[in-house]
């Protein structure tokens, strides 16, 4: 596997390089992927997730720290958000290196959020980086999903890997669903509507697999990308 924190270094450094360079109005532009934020709530989302980490509190994606995080940092300058994130990364990554796989959501969690920020100011980048290919091992929890459902197994394409999902996908599959990779990790994290995920190009019946697909709520309104 990626090494977590080289990812997360990543997709960080792409980050704060975007954030930088955002006028008041692209920071206020509203993120449909996270409803009632703007996209500087975003950046100071995944700046306090940083922050709580490394001051040995907080986890990724709690309704109750999410919140916290963004509220201490909405009136604040973009500058001294970025000051406090950049202050944060250096023990943040060692101790990513250090949990290996266990903290690999934070990596996920930063990569898809840089993706929600550059759809609401329509700035595509960082689409074939390290953290989509992080992002697609979500698909190891849908396997999880799926097996508990007791449904027949299905196979996830992404390019050149193919996911198993299920008891017994490998040894074959009547549901298939064969996506580009951002595609697929963008449904993954919950940013498609379930009207999207019922149009892609499935082999087999889609509709008992399509609500154990995704880790987070989906959206009520296509995210346009």
């Amino acid at each position: 596997m990626a090494d977590v924190g080289d990812v997360y270094e990543d997709t960080y450094q792409r980050f704060t390089e975007l954030a930088a360079a955002l006028s008041e109005e692209e920071l206020a532009m509203p993120v449909v992927a996270c409803p009632g934020w703007s996209a500087k709530d975003t950046i100071g989302h995944v700046a306090g997730i940083a922050v709580d980490l490394v001051g040995g509190h907080g986890q990724v994606a709690q309704p109750d720290s999410t919140a916290r995080q963004v509220e201490e940092r909405r009136t604040r300058s973009i500058e001294d958000v970025l000051a406090e994130w950049a202050e944060a990364v250096p023990p943040l990554i060692e101790l990513l290196r250090a949990a290996g796989s266990g903290l690999t959501a934070v990596a996920i969690d930063v990569w898809s959020h840089e993706q929600d920020v550059r759809n609401a100011i329509g700035r595509v980048g960082g689409r074939e980086a390290p953290g989509r290919d992080l992002t697609l091992k979500a698909a190891v929890s849908a396997d999880q999903r799926i097996t508990a459902a007791g449904l027949p197994p299905m196979h996830l394409i992404t390019g050149d890997k193919t996911w198993f999902l299920g008891e017994g996908a490998r040894e074959g599959a009547d549901v298939r669903l064969d996506l580009d990779p951002y595609e697929a990790a963008r449904m993954l994290m919950g940013r498609r509507t379930y009207d999207e995920i019922a149009a892609y190009p499935w082999v087999g019946d889609a509709t008992p697999y399509m609500p154990l697909l995704h880790q987070f709520t989906v959206p009520e309104q296509p995210l346009g990308e």
